[in-house]
């Protein structure tokens, strides 16, 4: 038979020869009121010293454990949960797990005061402050407003309009058009960052990172960064010089740059990494781009027609085609499969 309660005699005793409940009333614990700081302006909440955009119950349970303790020494406060928390409220329920020292676990639910501070959040300090932690400059190297230039801005714009968070730091400051190219003002670093990879994995570009000391800020120095993107833009036909040699640019995608040698007539593959330590001049000049008719063909040799009707013999695999595409430079045709 299990003994009773010594203390209501009613319900059996579950530790130091005391029920349930009665434990529960000699377990004396305290309630401090738990202090939460919330932005004004966005609602963001600050636990500790972390400010917290998307607050749940479970971020303040490391609060509540600091406002509940147990005085005396036969229990041990083990957990304290958030079992219902509103910041319109003055209390929150907090679920109280503790052990005993013969070993006994128990729990307790008891009400926790809130008492809600207010103020305006670091983020929107920034935002209401003109404030932003990089720049990313966008700029054809054409050095004008091109299709492929218009194409990876556009782009570029949507993402990172899209990519927004108004509770975390990507956020968009700024954003204006400026002699050769477009700026962004961003919240953040890590959205800048996000943006050039995103510009990098879609389109063939030059980048360079720099960053300048802007201040101190919680005894640390923070900086402005600035990412210079400058975008390939050159397109199918196109003449570059490349180290004083000039090649006729045969197609471009976002990890390399296909050319062909005016002089030699050879095919280069260009990769990144080679292009931007390579001097690059774009020319005046563009190849003419036209469709030839195959009039006959074999593994060797092709002879093709022109739109004009003119014909021309080629040193090609053309059998079992119909026509061919050329670039014409300097009366020299150039064939790209």
């Amino acid at each position: 038979m299990n003994l009773k309660c010594i203390k209501c005699g009613k319900e059996d005793a579950v530790s130091m020869g005391l029920c349930s409940d009665c434990l529960n009333q000699v377990l004396m614990l305290k309630v401090q009121p738990m202090q939460i700081t919330q932005c004004r302006k966005c609602g963001g909440v600050m636990i500790g010293k972390h400010w917290i955009y998307n607050f749940s119950p479970k971020d303040a349970e490391s609060l509540a454990r600091k406002s509940v303790s147990i005085n005396g020494s036969k229990f041990t406060l083990d957990s304290v949960s958030i079992a219902d928390l509103s910041l319109g409220k003055e209390t929150a329920k907090g679920l109280v797990s503790y052990s005993g020292n013969d070993g006994v676990h128990g729990e307790q639910l008891v009400d926790i005061p809130v008492i809600l501070g207010s103020i305006s959040c670091p983020r929107c300090n920034k935002i209401s402050g003109s404030s932003y932690e990089a720049i990313v400059q966008i700029r054809p190297v054409s050095g004008k407003m091109s299709r492929i230039f218009g194409e990876a801005l556009a782009k570029t714009i949507e993402f990172a309009s899209k990519s927004e968070n108004s509770k975390s730091n990507r956020y968009i400051m700024k954003q204006q058009n400026v002699q050769g190219g477009y700026d962004l003002y961003l919240g953040s670093k890590s959205f800048a960052e996000s943006i050039v990879n995103r510009m990098n994995s879609g389109f063939f570009c030059e980048v360079t990172k720099t960053k300048k000391m802007f201040g101190r800020e919680g005894g640390y120095d923070t900086y402005r960064y600035t990412y210079l993107v400058k975008v390939v833009d050159f397109d199918r036909g196109n003449v570059i010089y490349m180290n004083d040699h000039e090649y006729i640019v045969s197609s471009i995608s976002q990890s390399a740059i296909k050319l062909i040698s005016v002089e030699s007539g050879m095919h280069l593959q260009v990769t990144r990494s080679e292009f931007i330590h390579s001097r690059i001049r774009l020319s005046e000049m563009k190849a003419e781009i036209s469709d030839y008719m195959v009039i006959s063909a074999n593994e060797k040799e092709a002879m093709l027609m022109d739109p004009a009707g003119k014909q021309i013999t080629m040193q090609i695999s053309a059998a079992g085609m119909e026509s061919v595409n050329l670039l014409k430079y300097k009366e020299k045709y150039y064939y790209t499969e």
